[in-house]
């Protein structure tokens, strides 16, 4: 019996290897006959005039004459022969709404990994949006970036909330033009001190460099919290963008174990920054007099 079993077993062994050598070399065929053949970017212009008249505009095709390795529109839509002979539209790489994003951005990070190599830690990356969300393939515009609008006007998007702040009387100056979201915010890497591009308050330091130091004291919020700690960095009522309206609750807020005498002091009769006039830092008081 334990014979006839083993018999049984190596003919069982020896017929699923056959199937092996006979199914996985079709399949192979099989994926190479799909993938098709590259026939050029004149060859889908000849169906799609007015994406190849965009495509002509856009930097992609500039980058595509500089370097003739680069397959055009084949570099992002794969081998072009089999949908251009039959029109099978499966045959191609598609950037519509049924593509699921992660394989769309994968295809932006083929040539695009060095500048946005970290964008699927992002809170972009981890909301399940690809790049097509803000940028376009191709664009009737010359501009490097491919957005569908500004930059401005895409991130209020989604951000209505944030972008409310900014119609308040004390806030950055977004609506003139002479800042964008991505001048403080990196929108293709994961979000670092309150969403800020750079490290802590670096960001903020880019302009106001006058605040940033060094300086031999310190105020320990600027290093360890960061401006986002006093100021509301979007827009506020509050002058110099505050976080308080009043400038004594705002030091207390944190100091409030202050020596007993400032006791008498209120929010309606106290400025602390009067006698405590450095508070970004000084190189002359521990308690920033001056």
């Amino acid at each position: 019996m334990n014979k006839n079993n083993l018999i049984v077993g190596i003919f069982a062994s020896v017929f699923l290897f056959l199937i092996i050598l006979l199914v996985i070399p079709s399949l192979i065929a099989k994926e190479v006959d799909v993938q098709g053949e590259y026939v050029g970017s004149e060859t889908c212009m000849e169906c799609h005039e007015e994406q190849y008249k965009n495509y002509k505009m856009s930097i992609h095709y500039l980058t595509e004459k500089k370097n003739l390795k680069i397959k055009g529109c084949e570099a992002c839509h794969g081998p072009g022969s089999i949908h251009a002979e039959d029109g099978v539209v499966e045959a191609i790489f598609t950037f519509d709404a049924a593509t699921l994003a992660a394989d769309k951005t994968e295809k932006c990070l083929n040539c695009h990994t060095r500048s946005n190599s970290r964008f699927f830690a992002s809170s972009h990356g981890k909301s399940s949006m690809d790049c097509t969300t803000c940028h376009v393939e191709h664009s009737e515009q010359t501009k490097p970036s491919l957005l569908k609008t500004s930059s401005t006007k895409s991130c209020s998007m989604c951000h209505e909330d944030v972008f409310s702040l900014f119609q308040l009387n004390e806030r950055h100056r977004l609506q003139e033009g002479i800042l964008s979201c991505t001048t403080c915010h990196n929108p293709h890497e994961p979000a670092i001190r309150e969403r800020l591009g750079g490290f802590k308050h670096e960001s903020c330091l880019k302009c106001h460099m006058d605040k940033g130091g060094p300086y031999l004291y310190e105020h320990g919020s600027s290093r360890i919290e960061g401006c986002t700690v006093c100021h509301e960095v979007h827009g506020t009522p509050n002058r110099h963008m505050l976080t308080h309206q009043s400038t004594s609750d705002l030091c207390f807020s944190c100091h409030a174990g202050a020596p007993a005498w400032h006791s008498r002091f209120d929010s309606h009769t106290t400025n602390c920054t009067v006698c405590h006039s450095t508070i970004h830092g000084s190189n002359l008081s521990k308690i920033f007099l001056k």
